[in-house]
């Protein structure tokens, strides 16, 4: 994926019979690289660059580590087949491995043999080169911190302990009413037991004393045997039904404490679980991270349809969002309904929405100012910027050497071109010494110099001057005004150019 974090170090890679190696250029990469550490190389002969591509070369590079580790064979990819300039990205194993030494590596061009005759065979071995692979500093975190963030898990254990603790004793305590309502309701059933056992003592006592006195009065003793009778019978039904009712009040209380328990129970694990939602909340919040979402969770953009460009607040809120809108409303005049919305929030009056429609390269803008959204606006983009592309310097000479302190903090040599609508502007940095009179320092593309180019070039102040001349063929060449016999190979030359094509 092209990302635009790469980390690139670029090589000039020449196919000629020395074994002089390529300086050592301080380029480096880190062990937690990974699919960014890069190396580009430009492939030339005294012809200049080579002409490359799958059907014609095939181009491979081998990593030894000074600690014994080793790469594998790797094929390189093809960037541009006109100028030479092929890619690898070394591998985050390798790196690992590599971790706090220096890297030498080596490329090997090879012909493809289509038919397969071994006189066809030609292989060719360029220059050793070397990087570095440090430490990255996240691997050196303290112990303190690793502590710290143990000491945090550690609460929070002991907080799901505590909540654990709590629910066992809530399921314990409805055992206990359980249990409860069941002693309650053998105590009722003893109850009318003994009611129903006292009745019959007594009405047989009744009884007993109604025979003894009914030979003095027969019929008195009949109304009154037939009248304790009813009595007897009345008061044991009392009995048996206060105690049914006390019965019954006991276990329903019982039953309704032991649910009203077991529903604030579920309540409690249903809405808070085992932690409570402030204190989660709390910790969350205590947190640096960004809480306002931009995208979906999967990095893509939301999709709106009918979006209001009257009235984004609708939609968005009052929070900065990224989206994709489709069949929207009011969207500016020369534009489609279709495209992508960037929505900046200052402040509930003040607001920025850009939109980029589908099939145009036409971008659009619009602000609201003291509460209320201005026009839209047309801004169309032609620039574009390569950006700053290393090089190193040739036959030779030693690349990056001069102002390199951390006061001077002196720039390497590369090159950049930046394009304007119709003017292209070009920029060339050279640093190096061990430089020679009349000396090619450097090979830059084919057709970066539409026509040959002059400039003057730092040189330490004892001579009267140097210059650069640079050529279309990219070749660049280092020259002294006056007397050179003084020149010495630690004497540097250091400089930007510019110019217009």
């Amino acid at each position: 994926m092209e990302n635009g974090i790469n980390k690139t170090g670029f090589f000039n890679a020449t196919v000629e019979p020395h074994l002089r190696p390529i300086s050592d250029l301080g380029i480096g990469f880190y062990n937690l690289d990974e699919n960014t550490a890069k190396l580009r190389f430009q492939l030339s002969n005294s012809a200049g660059t080579l002409l490359i591509s799958d059907e014609n070369l095939k181009v491979y590079g081998y990593f030894e580590s000074s600690n014994g580790s080793v790469s594998d064979v790797i094929e390189l990819d093809i960037v541009d087949e006109l100028n030479g300039i092929v890619e690898i990205t070394l591998d985050q194993d390798f790196l690992h491995a590599s971790t706090s030494t220096k890297v030498k590596g080596q490329l090997y061009i090879g012909v493809q043999n289509v038919s397969g005759k071994p006189e066809y065979n030609e292989v060719a071995v360029l220059g050793e080169f070397t990087f570095e692979v440090a430490d990255a500093l996240i691997n050196k975190i303290s112990s303190f911190t690793k502590v710290e963030y143990i000491r945090m898990f550690s609460q929070l254990k002991a907080q799901i302990e505590k909540e654990v603790q709590y629910i066992q004793e809530a399921i314990k305590n409805g055992a206990d009413y359980v249990a409860e309502m069941n002693t309650v309701k053998e105590q009722g059933v003893t109850a009318i037991n003994k009611t129903v056992t006292d009745g019959k003592i007594y009405i047989d006592n009744v009884i007993a004393q109604a025979q003894t006195n009914i030979n003095d009065t027969a019929t008195s003793a009949i109304t009154d045997v037939g009248t304790a009778k009813d009595n007897a019978i009345s008061a044991m039904n009392t009995k048996v039904s206060e105690s049914v009712s006390n019965v019954e009040n006991v276990s329903t209380g019982a039953i309704t404490h032991v649910d009203e328990k077991l529903t604030e129970f579920n309540t409690h694990i249903e809405e808070n679980g085992f932690v409570q939602p402030t204190d989660l909340d709390n910790k969350l919040n205590g947190l640096t991270w960004q809480k306002s979402k931009l995208t979906n969770d999967d990095g893509r953009l939301q999709q709106l349809a009918e979006f209001d460009f009257d009235n984004p607040e609708l939609m968005f809120g009052e929070k900065s969002q990224f989206a994709y809108v489709s069949s929207s409303l009011n969207y500016p005049i020369g534009s489609s309904g279709n495209g992508t919305v960037m929505y900046l929030v200052v402040t509930a009056d003040y607001k920025r929405i850009e939109y980029r429609p589908n099939g145009s390269n036409k971008i659009f803008y619009r602000r609201k100012e003291a509460g209320v959204w201005l026009d839209w606006k047309e801004v169309t983009q032609t620039q574009t910027d390569t950006g700053w592309i290393p090089f190193l310097l040739i036959n030779g000479a030693l690349s990056n050497t001069a102002y390199k302190d951390e006061l001077d903090g002196g720039f390497d040599c590369a090159y950049r071109t930046i394009t304007n609508g119709s003017e292209t502007k070009r920029i060339l940095r050279i640093n190096g010494t061990n430089l020679v009179q009349n000396q090619v320092i450097a090979q830059l593309p084919s057709g970066f110099v539409k026509t040959a180019q002059t400039f003057p070039i730092r040189i330490p102040l004892k001579y009267s001057g140097a210059y650069l001349a640079i050529r279309p063929s990219g070749e660049v060449r280092f020259y002294i005004n006056g007397d050179a016999s003084a020149w010495s190979p630690s004497d540097y030359a250091y400089g930007q150019c510019e110019w217009t094509d």
